[in-house]
């Protein structure tokens, strides 16, 4: 019995085509860098508030100022991938990531906390999701979506994590927790190099290795025109402004919904257990939505999925009892689960592949202004009215205005190239 890998796009229906090895691997780097620089936040800095004494809005300040330097180096992270390749950046970005979590480890004065999360922050974008995103936008073209959807199926799992890094951190203590995940994370750093292929070494011949040279050669000069071109665009413009307005809640919550969660009178493991119910949900969304976008357009199916989101935020901002946060955790699965795999690739609809992954962190700049605000914003509002009601309609009011701005996206239309 022969067991053969597929590296020609032709192929990439077959579940041996090399692109799903990818995929897979994706899941677990991604999961990895979902708990270490997402759904964990919360639960490291309700551990920091609780150890420390430190105000939420402080806290919270560590997280946005880690967005914050995401968003100015987003659009050198996205040269850097497109320039020098997902593979090289990926294994550096894990390392990063290493020492950010040595940081918190030994974490005494709230201004360690900040550098251990410019430096998670950092190597996570290198690492994590943006690289993978590029893999899939390389490798796929008619299973793009669903492509998308299965490589950050491990998002969602990490989110089954959550109750037991929330017993970790009560049990074992910050320390020996952040670094378990930092000695785990530099694992990933040569299995990164072992495993990743970028879609120009697919081929191994002497033509096609001339051929990869020419490109990279070719690339630096063409880089320019084609974000010049982009970015005079309206799809550009619309889509970051409709992923800030759906992703600000998103990061905000990330930070402060154990909180939230805990300050209704239930413990920081149930608040674990939301987590975990909204991420497997998740992770059926975004099958369904990867399948759904395919087939029937990415516009309108995303445009269901963002609703779901306002709907679920609805319940978050009336819920007082179990029963209501669980109602808030399956709508907030349905679309959480759901937009962000079409997100993502509907920009491979409207961006040439060459600079898929510059233009992407180019309007990182612009979803980085309300992930970045966002958690700041509700942690000052809680320590000046002790309540994050006013903060979570807020949000609503925000992913809503996400929902009028894709109304407005045209339809994505080939480049004529001279």
């Amino acid at each position: 019995m022969s067991f053969k890998i597929y590296y020609d796009q032709s192929k990439e229906s077959s579940p041996m085509y090399y692109g799903w090895i990818l995929a897979l691997f994706g899941n677990l780097v991604i999961g990895l860098m979902t708990v270490s620089n997402f759904q964990g936040t919360g639960f490291f800095l309700k551990a920091f508030e609780r150890q420390k004494g430190w105000g939420r809005a402080v806290i919270s300040g560590a997280s946005s100022f880690a967005r914050a330097e995401s968003a100015l180096l987003g659009p050198i992270e996205g040269y850097l991938l497109d320039r020098f390749g997902v593979r090289r950046i990926m294994v550096i970005g894990n390392v990063v990531t290493f020492v950010g979590f040595l940081f918190i480890a030994y974490t005494e004065h709230l201004y360690q906390l900040y550098i251990g999360y410019f430096f998670i922050s950092f190597g996570s974008a290198l690492a994590g999701w943006l690289p993978t995103m590029t893999l899939m936008n390389l490798w796929f073209e008619k299973k793009k979506t669903f492509a998308m959807a299965f490589s950050i199926t491990g998002t969602h799992i990490a989110g089954w994590v959550a109750p037991f890094l929330a017993y970790s951190l009560l049990t074992y203590g910050i320390k020996n927790t952040a670094l378990v995940i930092a000695v785990t994370t530099l694992m990933f750093s040569p299995l990164s190099y072992l495993i990743v292929r970028d879609r120009k070494m697919a081929n191994v011949s002497k033509d096609s290795e001339e051929k990869k040279q020419k490109k990279r050669f070719g690339f630096k000069f063409n880089l320019n025109p084609e974000i010049k071109y982009q970015l005079k665009r309206r799809p550009f413009w619309i889509i970051a402004f409709t992923h800030m307005c759906s992703t600000t809640s998103i990061v905000t919550l990330t930070v402060h919904l154990p909180a939230y969660i805990t300050d209704l009178g239930f413990t920081t493991i149930q608040s674990g257990y939301i987590v975990s119910i909204f991420s497997t949900v998740a992770i059926f969304s975004q099958y369904i939505a990867g399948y759904t976008g395919d087939k029937y357009g990415k516009k309108f199916v995303l445009l269901i999925f963002l609703l779901f989101q306002v709907i679920s935020l609805i319940f978050l901002a009336l819920s007082d009892s179990w029963s209501s946060l669980i109602v808030f955790a399956i709508f907030w699965g349905i679309g959480y689960g759901g937009r962000t795999p079409l997100m993502t690739a509907i920009r491979g609809d409207y961006f040439d592949r060459s600079a898929f992954a510059t233009l992407f962190g180019l309007s990182g700049m612009v979803m980085n202004v309300g992930t970045t605000s966002g958690p700041i914003l509700a942690g000052w509002i809680f320590d000046s009215y002790g309540s994050y009601t006013i903060a979570l309609w807020g949000l609503t009011v925000i992913a809503f205005c996400g929902c009028l701005l894709l109304l407005i996206l045209p339809p994505a239309s080939k480049r004529i190239k001279s």
